[in-house]
Formats: structure tokens, sequence, C-alpha cells
């Protein structure tokens, strides 16, 4: 048993909390493709991102903080303190939101054609082989100049991140291009390991793991649409082991660049530990980050008690921030949910901290909705994130293998984390991130068609030696 005691619960929660996880369970239903290929289903749609992510921040913390809600939590009682009826208040606005989710994406999947997405046809793998190395190294230095405001003009800043994330459409189709080929998959050229660079670079310069993460989910995206099939029993430990070996190296660096420890001392400390010291470290930080329901409990707790509804308009923001580019509207709000909520609610406990700037503390999908302008935030926001996620998934049900996973792979972290994250910022990066892919896909298509020179030279067939060593 913990030294500390979990969540306060009885039958009520347990009985919302079976309603809730039976719903999730069958939900999975849901995810295009499910009844014909099962699993991998789940990563070729981005509706199975947001499902597994729901079931990692909601369900299992939950479940996780029921039984130990100090030592997992942030190691104090406050959420071992907070009632029942909090308790329960939490888990069914949080049932609530997945239902109108789920409801919103099997409506609005039901599409006739690819509508806008159709232009990602644009993306042909004779076009991907010849941009890819180009469009990598142009994306590295592009991360590298956006990654200090000081570096350029605060306008330039969004533009030019969403541009350099596009490195990930000639990266995946390249990859998925290998995986259809015959022969054996680990024999790779230099071009798949030159597209994967720019992951690398985000990485260091910004030392997030969704940053590093492309790193692993664009071979694995690729070879899933490529109708590869590996076994279950083999993927969930190798992504654990993924999942700890990226904490360890994300949590370390950041400490050699934000924190000025000499390599040397962190390695040496690695060293001195063990395994079992790595595995315990490496271990923790995924348990601290993983705290979407933390979030949305103490929301809860104390919105409207004891903080008023912010009255902020989360339903029309994030389509302003997703549409209209800040040289047009300098004025449209910033992402500063995350800081907020780290002053306001997650630090409401420690006067000191409410005092001073604290670092930016993810509220929550749900959560940020209640606190904004609750029961009513909660439903409109669930039918729109999920008529927003059906629409893609539905576009992209009537485009080829390849361009089906350039559209899943541009949005696979986000959408793998906006359950943890607010929904004014993942809705509009959600729609800033499609948005600049189709309308670079548009300039290549009018491109074509107004220079046959361009056409030729990025229409021709591709060097078959690209492909194997």
């Amino acid at each position: 048993m913990p030294g500390y005691a979990g969540l306060q619960t009885n039958v009520f929660t347990w009985l919302i909390m079976a309603g809730m996880t039976g719903w999730w369970i069958i939900s999975i239903g849901f995810a295009p493709g499910w009844e014909r290929e099962g699993w991998p289903s789940l990563l070729k749609s981005v509706y199975g991102f947001v499902w597994l992510d729901f079931g990692l921040d909601i369900l299992l913390r939950f479940l996780m903080l029921a039984y130990n809600a100090v030592e997992w939590g942030n190691n104090t009682p406050r959420l071992m303190a907070q009632t029942v009826d909090t308790v329960n208040s939490t888990l069914l606005y949080c049932g609530l939101f997945w239902l109108l989710v789920t409801m919103a994406y099997g409506l609005a999947v039901q599409r006739k054609g690819a509508g806008p997405m159709s232009l990602a046809r644009e993306f042909t793998p004779e076009f991907s082989y010849r941009a890819a190395i180009p469009v990598a190294v142009l994306a590295s230095g592009a991360f590298y100049l956006t990654a200090e405001e000081r570096r350029l003009p605060l306008v330039l800043i969004t533009p030019l991140g969403l541009l350099a994330t596009l490195y990930m459409v000639p990266a995946v189709v390249i990859w998925w291009d290998h995986f259809r080929q015959p022969g054996p998959k680990w024999q790779i050229s230099g071009v798949h390991v030159i597209v994967l660079l720019p992951a690398l670079v985000h990485g260091w310069t910004s030392p997030y793991r969704e940053n590093l993460a492309p790193i692993l989910l664009i071979p694995l995206i690729a070879a899933m649409f490529a109708g590869r099939r590996p076994a279950l029993r083999k993927m969930l430990p190798a992504g654990l082991i993924c999942l700890l070996v990226l904490s360890s190296l994300v949590s370390s660096y950041r400490r050699i660049k934000w924190d000025n420890v000499r390599p040397e001392d962190v390695a040496g400390e690695l060293s001195r530990g063990g395994f079992s010291g790595w595995l315990t470290g490496a271990s923790n930080e995924p348990v601290r980050r993983f705290h979407a329901f933390d979030s949305m409990l103490l929301t809860v707790n104390l919105v409207p008690a004891l903080q008023p509804f912010s009255g902020r308009n989360l339903l029309i923001a994030p389509f302003i921030r997703g549409f209209v580019p800040r040289f047009i509207y300098s004025d449209k709000g910033a992402a500063d949910a995350g800081v907020n909520f780290g002053t306001r609610i997650w630090a409401f406990d420690n006067p000191t901290s409410r005092d001073r700037p604290v670092a930016s503390i993810a509220p929550s999908m749900p959560g940020d909705l209640y606190e904004a302008g609750g029961l009513l935030y909660i439903v409109m926001g669930g039918l729109i994130w999920g008529a927003l996620l059906g629409l893609v998934d539905g576009w992209k049900g009537h485009l080829p293998e390849f361009c089906g996973a350039a559209i899943t792979v541009l949005v696979a972290t986000q959408c793998a984390m906006s359950v943890e994250r607010d929904f004014d910022n993942s809705l509009s990066t959600f729609i800033q991130t499609l948005l600049v892919f189709v309308l670079t896909a548009g300039v290549i298509a009018l491109a074509r068609r107004r220079n046959p020179e361009f056409a030729q030279n990025f229409d021709s067939t591709f060097d078959p030696t690209m492909e194997h060593s």
C-alpha cells in the first residue's frame, strides 16, 4: 500500500467511472476502419490519437490518483483533500465531454468527398523525393530561427513555424513508399535519415517530447498506411520503452540547456544511479506530465466557488486565431492559457507562486472550457472538437494512402496531447496547421498548371537508387 491515501470516492464515483470507461471502450468503434483493420486504425486517424489521449490523461490518471493522490500527484495532499462531490462532478464533466466529442465525430465523419483536403494529392511520391532534402534543410533553419522570439518579428514566428512543420509531409511519404516496397525494411538510405533531421533540430532548440516524437511517429504512421501490421504484443512494450527513453533524454537535456548543469554531471548522475535509478527517473517524468484530470479536478473545486468563470469566448477565439494572421489582426489572443491557469488555479493554494509568474501548466481541454463558461461551454466545446476531428478523418478517407499518412502525421502529436491542453490553443493550432498544409498544396498545384518546367522537374520519375542503400 502507498504511504498516502488516494482520492476520496464512493459507490457513485465508481459507477460513473464504469460508465465512462464502458463508453470509451465502445467508442473505439468510431475509428475509421476499426472493423476491418483493428488496432492499427487508431494510428491512422486523428480521432484515434485523441481516443488514446483521453484514456491516458483522464481514465488511467484517475485510477492512479485513486490509489495514491500524493506521490503520484504533486507530492502535496491537495488532491487527496478534494471532496467526493468534487471528484464525482469532475468525472461527470469529463464523461459528458467525451460523449459529445464522439457523437459529433460520428456525424461529421460521414463525408462524400475529400473536400479541401483533395489538394493533398499534390504531394506525390515523386514530388516528395525531389523536395524532401531541400525542405528538411529549410525546416531545420526555420526551427532554429523561431526558437527564440528575439530572432524574428512576432508576426513571422507562427507562420514560419507552421511552414517548417510541413517537413513531415515529404518525410512520411518517402517512408510510406519505403514500407510498400519488397525487401528488408531495415535497409534504408540516407534520404530516410535526412528527412528526420528537422525533428532532431526542433527538439534541440525546444526540448519537448512532442518536438522529438516525429522521429518515431513518421516511420510508424508510414508503416501503418503502407499496410504493415506490427504485433501488438511487440508494439506496447516498444512504445513504453520509447516513452521512457524520450522522457529521460528530454529531462536530462533540459537540465543542461535551462539549468546550466554540466553534461558530465548529468551523465555521472545517470551512471551512479544505475538502471533502477534511470528507470525511476524516466518513469517519474511521464507520471507528472499526464495531469489533465488533476487540472480538471482543481478547476471544478475552485470555479465558481472561489474563482468566477472567466467568461473567455473560447467558442469563437480559436477560429479567429486559426484563420486570421497576426499581421492582419495584431490584437488577437496569445497562447497564454497555460500561464494564466498556472497562476490562477494550479498555484491557488500557494500565495508565493500566485504573486510571481509560474511555468505554463496545461489546464486540460474540458477544464479550460469549464473555467471559461461552465457546463454550456463543455457541451459546445466537445461538439466543436468532435466535429473538426470528424471532418478531417472523413475527408482524408477519400484520398490515397500516402495523403492520409501526410495529414495524420502533421497533427498526430497535437491530437495525442489535446485532452491535456487548453481548448483555444489546441483548436487554433489544429486549424492553422491544416490551413497552411492546404494553402501550400494549392500553391504547388497552381505552379504545376502555370509552369510546365516546374511540373517536369518535380513530377518526373524519381531515382530508384534513392530508395535502397
